[in-house]
């Protein structure tokens, strides 16, 4: 990672703080659940920036799962959860194996992206997150056991954290009581990915 691309994510991960930071939402035991989960997936974004601008990149990519993770739910505490439901998680239940296939049935996420993403890189991110052969992959050298991640390949964590921890900020900020549609985080995300 160049020292520009970190300080830019530095000062992305700092301007998505600011935004997101000390939101006021009716303090249902549902809303508590969901902003955990993004104030999580949050932490997560922040701490593979701080891992990537040291160097720690194997580190970086075993939060890349978590950080998704969180995202998706905070989703479903969020959009499909029953009060039952958030009870029973925050007591340590599992959600239901139909997590993603339930929030993919909410309106704002009919697309079908998450499924695709989780089918499409889960397995790589368990790989990362468990020390899987992918990840000892990425540690060897021809003459050495030591990090060779590829420049491409660390861009594409940095760029995944940066998304889905503006995803779990704009879900974050959905819930203020004053009813915002996150429209400032909306413009942030524009300016880091203009298209």
């Amino acid at each position: 990672m160049t020292p520009e691309r970190i300080a830019a994510a530095e000062k992305f991960g700092s301007e998505l703080h600011r935004l997101t930071n000390e939101i006021e939402m009716w303090q249902t035991e549902k809303n508590r659940a969901a902003a955990a989960s993004f104030c999580i997936a949050l932490d997560h974004h922040a701490a593979i920036v701080f891992l990537m601008k040291n160097t720690f990149y194997s580190s970086s990519f075993a939060l890349l799962r978590t950080l998704f993770e969180a995202y998706l739910r905070g989703l479903w505490l969020k959009h499909c959860a029953t009060d039952t439901q958030v009870s029973a998680f925050f007591r340590g239940a599992e959600p239901p194996k139909t997590m993603v296939a339930e929030i993919e049935s909410t309106e704002a996420f009919t697309s079908g992206v998450l499924s695709r993403i989780k089918r499409e890189n889960w397995g790589a991110m368990c790989a990362f997150t468990h020390t899987g052969g992918l990840h000892l992959q990425h540690w060897q050298s021809q003459d050495s056991v030591e990090p060779t991640f590829a420049p491409k390949e660390l861009e594409e964590c940095l760029n995944c954290a940066e998304l889905f921890g503006t995803m779990a900020g704009l879900e974050l900020v959905q819930l203020r009581k004053s009813g915002e549609n996150g429209a400032d985080v909306l413009q942030l995300m524009k300016t880091r990915w203009p298209s």
